[in-house]
């Protein structure tokens, strides 16, 4: 009996040192990280001059899960799902505003560009809906690449009249899976969405 109890009291110290071990070669908690737009390329100015009046762009607009932080992917023409460690720095309906009251500042879309913010008197107000904007993994042959779906409109105040109505949509390949590569393809991706939308903006009367 004491020659067993003795062998118990030996071995207290081992099991111990091995459930430290054992503790110390787990996994470590993966980090956060979080995720902005790159700068968007210089888009040109809008040919044959500016729109005359002001526009306002208020936030974008987006449903369920398209606008919360969490990045989206698919890796199925149905199932969305979200990364669990991998987030935007800002929703998405946030960012997209910042990007499109940009662009058509610097390609002098309109004779002035404002959000609701700056309490300016409008003629005009750009309104954007958010469709798809998620991470789309290798599937069926197919590489790495982010879908981007944005209904725009471009309402004239006086008379509340419709003059732009359009989805915009691209498909932007990735240069790798990673979230990383995918916020690059996000923003090379908008940047032709924006070259569309100015292409659009052009047509319409400038008075």
């Amino acid at each position: 009996m004491m020659c067993s109890r003795r062998w118990i009291l030996a071995a207290t110290p081992v099991f111990l040192a091995a459930t430290v071990l054992a503790g110390c070669s787990s996994d470590p908690v993966p980090r956060d990280t979080f995720y902005r737009l790159g700068v968007p390329a210089a888009p040109a100015a809008l040919a044959g001059g500016p729109i005359q009046g002001t526009v306002e762009v208020p936030l974008f607009r987006a449903q369920g899960i398209i606008n919360e932080r969490a990045v989206l992917y698919r890796e199925s023409a149905r199932e969305l799902a979200q990364y669990s460690y991998h987030a935007w720095l800002e929703p998405p309906s946030v960012m997209l505003q910042r990007v499109f009251t940009g662009a058509l500042r610097d390609a002098k879309a309109f004779t002035g560009v404002a959000t609701p913010e700056m309490r300016l008197d409008r003629n005009y107000e750009l309104t954007g809906n958010i469709l798809e904007w998620e991470h789309v993994l290798p599937q069926g042959g197919n590489g790495p690449a982010v879908a981007i779906a944005l209904e725009l409109g471009v309402r004239r105040v006086a008379g509340n009249q419709q003059v732009l109505a359009k989805v915009y949509r691209v498909t932007e390949p990735a240069a790798g899976e990673s979230v990383d590569a995918a916020a690059v393809a996000f923003t090379s991706g908008l940047d032709k969405i924006i070259g569309q939308l100015l292409a659009d903006l052009a047509a319409l009367p400038k008075n």
